[in-house]
């Protein structure tokens, strides 16, 4: 059986204020980027390790994406809302949301989430 290369669909719906961004071509660069399997598992990687779980992948999103778009505070928040819902469906949980980055890390970010192993997943 053949690994798939990108985790399932997810539901827009849940976050109402960003649902124009999955139709425009830099949400779906970006939903594309975050549901690789291989970023999954650096996002999972850094957690592990106690670091925000967009720290690995802000090299590939500034490489991805156009700098005004990165700048949106609003795009911003839909990156993070949508990697949440990408820790959770791989059984990780917000451990704290904000947390900074250190300045030579500020690539795209300023700050990011910290996620764990969800309790249920970890025993």
């Amino acid at each position: 059986m053949r690994t798939p290369a990108f985790l399932p669909p997810f539901d827009y719906t849940l976050a109402a204020f960003f649902t124009a961004w999955p139709a425009h071509p830099a949400g779906a660069s970006a939903i594309a980027l975050l549901t690789r399997l291989d970023n999954v598992a650096l996002a999972r990687q850094a957690s592990d390790e106690g670091w925000p779980a967009l720290d690995p992948l802000q090299e590939q999103l500034r490489d991805a994406l156009p700098e005004a778009v990165l700048a949106d505070a609003n795009f911003l928040r839909f990156l993070g809302h949508f990697m949440l819902r990408v820790m959770e469906q791989v059984g990780y949980e917000l451990v704290q949301d904000q947390v900074p980055l250190p300045p030579h890390r500020q690539i795209v970010l300023k700050s990011a989430a910290v996620y764990r192993l969800a309790v249920a997943q970890a025993a």
